[in-house]
C-alpha cells in the first residue's frame, strides 16, 4: 500500500467489518455495490494524491538551479502539473467520502454531492445523528478550496519561487522554494505570499489532515457497523 495508508487504521477495519456482513447476508446489494464504488475510488484518489506530492518533492530536490535558468517555463510547467493534481484529487477525496457516508445510511443521492452534502443530507434525513458534527468543515478546508477552485477554474497558483542556498561547511545545498498566494484571485501582479510560504510544507501538512479527517469519519462508521451488524445503518 501507499506509504500514507499505515495512517488510515480504520481503513482496513471498516474494509473488514463489510466483507464479514457481506458474507454472513447482512449487507444490502446496493450497499455493497456502492461501497465498492466509492470506496476504493477515494483509496485511489489519496494515492493519486500521495503520488502527486511525491513527485512535487522530486521536482523541487532534483532538479538543478542551471537547469531552471535555462528553461524556467518547463520547470513551472512541472511544477504546476504537480500542484493541480494535487489539489484536484485530494478535493475529489473528500467528495467521494460524502458519497460513500450516505452509501452507509442508504441515503438517496442528490444530482450534485460535494463533501458538505453527507452533512446537509444527513441533518435532514437523520438529524442528531453523532456523525454529523465529525462531517462539519475541518478548519483548513476554506483557504484549501479556495486553491483548488482558483486553480480549477481560473489561474496558476504557483508562479514565484526562489532558490535559497545553505553552506554546510564545504558542502553547499541548494532549496527551491514556490510560496502560495495569500490570495490566488488576485492578480498576479500585485499577489501577497505571507501565509503559506512553501507549497511542499503546504501539501504535507494537507495531506496529514485529510488522512486524519477520513479516518475519524472511518473511526465512526466503523463502530456503528460493528453495533449494527447490517447495513444499511
Amino acid at each position: 500500500m501507499f506509504s500514507p495508508y499505515h495512517k488510515l487504521t480504520n481503513c482496513p477495519r471498516l474494509e473488514r467489518h463489510i466483507a464479514t456482513l457481506r458474507a454472513a447476508g447482512n449487507v444490502a446489494d446496493d450497499v455493497f455495490q456502492n461501497h465498492n464504488r466509492y470506496h476504493y475510488a477515494l483509496i485511489h484518489k489519496l494515492k493519486c494524491a500521495r503520488t502527486s506530492f511525491d513527485r512535487l518533492q522530486n521536482e523541487l530536490t532534483d532538479t538543478s538551479p542551471e537547469q531552471i535558468v535555462s528553461d524556467s517555463g518547463e520547470f513551472l510547467y512541472s511544477i504546476n502539473a504537480c500542484i493541480d493534481s494535487f489539489f484536484y484529487t485530494s478535493g475529489s477525496a473528500m467528495d467521494i467520502l460524502a458519497r460513500e457516508v450516505l452509501t452507509y445510511f442508504s441515503i438517496a443521492m442528490p444530482n450534485k454531492v460535494y463533501y458538505r452534502t453527507a452533512r446537509e443530507e444527513l441533518t435532514t434525513h437523520r438529524p442528531g445523528d453523532v456523525l454529523i458534527s465529525k462531517l462539519a468543515d475541518p478548519t483548513w478546508k476554506s483557504e484549501f478550496s479556495n486553491y483548488r477552485n482558483a486553480l480549477t477554474h481560473e489561474v496558476l497558483i504557483a508562479g514565484v519561487f526562489s532558490i535559497n542556498f545553505v553552506m554546510d561547511g564545504a558542502t553547499q545545498r541548494k532549496t527551491i522554494v514556490f510560496p502560495l498566494p495569500d490570495d490566488p484571485r488576485t492578480d498576479p501582479q500585485a499577489r501577497t505570499f505571507r501565509q503559506n510560504k512553501d507549497v511542499q510544507l503546504y501539501c504535507d501538512r494537507t495531506l496529514r489532515r485529510l488522512l486524519s479527517l477520513i479516518n475519524t469519519i472511518y473511526g465512526d462508521l466503523c463502530s456503528r457497523i460493528q453495533s449494527n451488524q447490517s447495513l444499511p445503518l
